[in-house]
């Protein structure tokens, strides 16, 4: 078995939540990249991409990704929604790693987002001049090859909760 879990997938799919899950039932450190990413720069994503970019952005979230990679103990990490888009890594990383995809519809994408005021405020919009929902289905149509192609195992969120799939990848893994 892996010692090494990354999970990936859209915003608001639950990696977060069901990485902190996994990671206690394991008993596995967790990390969640984005919150990494804020805490060595010291400003929101938000912030980031105001004052610099999403260059700067994802330029900080490649070397995240690489760090996580290096870490030699046992580790769960909720990677960014855009994370996958650091092709090149993710070949290393299906290496080293299970690598996860969490995935879920646009409505409940729109509706868990919609109710999440952290994710309002913490995420800025990533296609300008679109609705959320229209903005989701952009943005996943790109994406969604690549969650594809970069994972080893993928599930829909939709109708679980958060114990409910780490009860699930436990079982799998095992």
């Amino acid at each position: 078995m892996k010692k090494k879990i990354f999970l990936i997938g859209y915003r608001a799919t639950g990696k977060t939540e069901v990485g902190r899950h996994l990671a206690e039932r394991l008993g596995w450190e967790f990390r969640d990249l984005d919150d990494w990413i804020e805490s060595e720069a010291g400003l929101t994503i938000e912030k980031m991409v105001e004052k610099a970019g999403w260059p700067f952005f994802r330029d900080r979230e490649r070397r995240a990704l690489e760090q996580a990679l290096a870490i030699k103990r046992p580790i769960v990490v909720a990677c960014g929604g855009g994370a996958v888009m650091h092709e090149d890594i993710w070949p290393e990383i299906m290496e080293q790693a299970l690598v996860i995809w969490l995935r879920a519809g646009v409505r409940t994408i729109v509706q868990r987002i919609s109710s999440d005021p952290m994710t309002v405020s913490r995420r800025p919009a990533l296609v300008q001049g679109k609705s959320l929902e229209e903005e989701i289905k952009t943005v996943l149509g790109s994406r969604t090859p690549l969650y594809r192609k970069f994972s080893h195992i993928h599930i829909d969120t939709g109708q679980l909760t958060p114990d409910e799939i780490a009860d699930h990848l436990v079982e799998e893994m095992i």
